[in-house]
């Protein structure tokens, strides 16, 4: 006998999943392992700054997507050129939009600049070579090796932390002028850009 379809019910559903919120979580719990005092440490910090990077570059994708989205559409070319190119383009785009002044020589603004700067040295490698001449016995106590500058400056001290207060400082002051402009637009991700809710999921009986 066949089953009777009276009875089936559909319901209409939306989810979402902040995905640079996560990518900011997975930047947060790196540093703990940075701590180490061997190489592995080394290798987490590296890991953790590129996704806090990420996570930024991806939060500002996301909010002008959603304030500007005749822009979005095309991201491809509008964000190639001029002032408006690349991640940090994109951030004066979205500054000016909402009419935040941004301090370029200042932090936090500076600070992402510099992270922007040293993600390039590092997602766009090349080999490091350097030769010169130096005393026998200088050079056996401290042998003169090649280091890549993005390594270098990993390692001043500082840097990293001050890349995770900048980046989430300039995130949350522009998501802040947001909502006070685009509420609708923005209001489901709360306060901060990077803490909150990672997604959320919702659905209704269809009539």
């Amino acid at each position: 006998m066949a089953k009777s379809r009276d009875n089936v019910h559909h319901v209409d559903y939306e989810s979402e999943h902040i995905t640079y919120r996560s990518i900011w979580h997975a930047a947060r719990v790196l540093p703990e392992a940075g701590q180490k005092n061997d190489s592995s440490g080394f290798w987490s910090l590296m890991a953790a700054t590129v996704l806090a990077y990420t996570a930024y570059e991806g939060f500002i994708n996301d909010v002008i997507e959603r304030l500007y989205p005749d822009v979005w559409k095309e991201e491809r070319t509008y964000f190639q050129t001029g002032d408006c190119r690349g991640t940090l383009g994109k951030t004066r785009f979205l500054a000016d939009r909402l009419g935040v002044a941004l301090k370029r020589a200042g932090r936090p603004y500076c600070t992402v600049a510099e992270l922007h700067a040293w993600r390039n040295d590092l997602v766009h490698p090349q080999t490091v070579r350097f030769r010169g001449t130096t005393r026998a016995d200088a050079y056996a106590r401290q042998p003169k090796r090649a280091k890549p500058v993005a390594f270098a400056k990993l390692e001043r001290p500082g840097f990293v932390v001050r890349c995770f207060e900048d980046v989430a400082a300039l995130a949350d002051m522009l998501l802040q002028k947001a909502a006070r402009q685009h509420w609708t637009e923005v209001r489901d991700l709360g306060d901060s850009a990077f803490f909150g809710p990672v997604g959320s999921s919702r659905a209704s009986l269809k009539q």
